[in-house]
């Protein structure tokens, strides 16, 4: 399966945004447009999230699109609420939104990933696919669970 300029731009920034945004949450909890790491993130995700909407090899819009439209929306609030102290639950907004978008990341990435992989022998999983399926409730209790151990630092040490 051939992948275009715009794509392969989407899937190299999108697969470096995904390693950063592992190694920042592991390594200082929280991802932050305050250091150069959070800003590579953000911006690589941006950018891939932008090139998503226009990859229309499989179709009209799908689910990989309305998660690169929910990517933007969780990058602006996590900007916004980094920002501005909204109701004194920005930091709670932010560590929910910027993590969250690391789901959205996931999600169209490991279908990708099951259909294309590997190269000489493409399992070719669709994307409701069971085994897409329980990658995606994998993924999705994952970041649940970081998203809950983020609040509960903030609350902890009052952030």
């Amino acid at each position: 399966m051939e992948i275009s300029f715009i794509g392969w731009i989407h899937t190299i920034l999108g697969t470096l945004a995904i390693f950063v945004a592992v190694f920042i949450i592991a390594t200082k909890g929280f991802i932050s447009a305050n250091n150069s790491l959070g800003k590579f993130y953000l911006i690589a995700t941006v950018i891939t999230a932008g090139t998503a909407l226009m990859l229309f090899k499989n179709g009209g819009f799908n689910l990989a699109h309305l998660l690169a439209v929910f990517t933007l929306i969780a990058i602006f609030l996590g900007l916004v609420s980094e920002k501005y102290n909204i109701l004194g639950i920005s930091k709670y907004l932010q560590a929910m939104s910027y993590t969250g978008s690391v789901l959205f990341h996931l999600i169209p990435g490991i279908a990708e990933v099951n259909k294309r992989l590997p190269l000489d022998n493409p399992m070719g999983l669709s994307v409701d696919d069971p085994v897409n399926i329980c990658y995606y409730l994998i993924f999705t209790a994952v970041c649940g669970v970081t998203i809950l151990v983020q609040w509960f630092f903030i609350w902890k040490r009052k952030v």
